[in-house]
């Protein structure tokens, strides 16, 4: 049998370099145009965050051998559904049907993977069943609570719009990164700026490959309610103020004061990832202000500009049980030509707690095959 040790000695020094990083956006990983089929034999499992990797050594007609890199999903979803690393075995044999990583680096992401000889689907993540209908609930004074009820269990899960786009009554299609269909709607997304706009169509572009995301940085501002595995918020009321935590990116938390403090200025303050919040009821929406933040973050998924003037206006609203409304004002003089609102809900996921997630920068890079 012959082996290709310098194409595995070239794959590994190519999947060690940032551009293969997992958690780069999907799109901008891998090709959508292209599939890919393959068999072999399983060398090597890594169960980690943001997502899992296998390794099979595959067999070509001319019984050269080449080992490929295979990402199949988040642990955290995967364990929810009952799998574990031990549901696959190193020596097992898997048939694969995916997408291929752009570029040369033999890689892909597994849409399918059965086992061999039986057939077995692995890896197959369980939808969540509907939530039922029932009333938002409530603190003894009447105010609506944004996390669960005394004695409950829940957090804030998927979202349902992938980005931030100005509310104009008519959807601007993307993918599931955010990624626009046809850039020339990009005119449709918000009032940019000259500069924040081909800021924006280069990101695009380059398929959100310069995303700090990708390196560990934190998802302030709107993307914070966009990060894989949701929120939960923690109203800690006997000191006068609410706590963000999420559970994608990496384990990051915001801070939102509801003592009566004023907002303040943008120039008044250390500018951070999350600014400096400060929130108040009008019934039973939360509306938070938000200003000193850096510019050294993406603060929504696809990629728009911000600078140092962003002011955030955010409207929380909890209608029901299973539904939290999230409407934000987008005020930056730096980068967009006036104020302009969107927004999106999320929905609750029951009986559950956002489990330990971290941001394992290039994971893939850290494997010893």
């Amino acid at each position: 049998m012959k082996t290709r040790p310098l194409a595995v000695l070239a794959l590994l020094m190519l999947i060690a370099s940032a551009p293969l990083s997992a958690q780069l956006s999907f799109t901008a990983t891998y090709d959508t145009e292209r599939k890919v089929t393959l068999r072999g034999t399983v060398t090597r499992i890594e169960w980690v965050n943001p997502h899992a990797f296998f390794f099979i050594n595959v067999t070509d007609s001319s019984n050269i051998v080449t080992n490929w890199a295979l990402e199949f999903g988040n642990i955290l979803d995967l364990e929810r559904s009952g799998w574990s690393e031990e549901s696959l075995a190193i020596g097992d044999v898997v048939a694969v049907e995916g997408v291929p990583a752009r570029g040369p680096a033999r890689q892909a992401y597994a849409r399918s993977i059965t086992r061999a000889p039986s057939g077995e689907r692995l890896f197959v993540v369980t939808p969540r069943p509907a939530p039922r209908a029932e009333p938002a609930p409530r603190w003894p004074d009447g105010k609506v609570r944004l996390g669960p009820a005394p004695g409950k269990k829940g957090y804030w899960g998927t979202a349902s719009a992938v980005g931030l786009v100005e509310n104009t009554g008519t959807p601007i299609p993307m993918n599931a990164d955010a990624i626009l269909d046809n850039i020339s709607d990009v005119d449709r997304v918000a009032p940019f700026q000259p500069w924040a706009k081909a800021l924006y169509e280069r990101r695009q572009r380059r398929l959100l490959r310069d995303d700090p995301m990708a390196r560990c940085v934190p998802p302030g501002g709107p993307r914070q309610f966009h990060t894989p595995h949701g929120i939960q918020m923690v109203e800690q009321r006997e000191v006068n103020r609410i706590l963000v935590l999420l559970g994608g990116g990496n384990r990051n938390w915001r801070l939102i004061h509801t003592d009566g403090r004023p907002v303040g200025q943008a120039a008044e303050v250390v500018p951070t990832f999350y600014g400096t919040s400060v929130g108040r009821w009008e019934g039973d929406t939360l509306v938070v202000e938000t200003v000193g933040f850096n510019d050294k973050f993406w603060f929504t998924s696809g990629g728009l500009p911000h600078t140092e003037l962003l002011h955030l206006t955010e409207r929380i609203s909890r209608p029901d049980l299973n539904t939290l409304r999230y409407d934000v004002t987008v005020d930056d003089a730096g980068a967009y030509s006036r104020p302009w609102t969107g927004g999106w809900t999320l929905q609750w996921v029951p009986d559950e707690e956002i489990q330990e997630y971290f941001c394992e920068e290039n994971a893939e890079s850290t494997f010893d095959r």
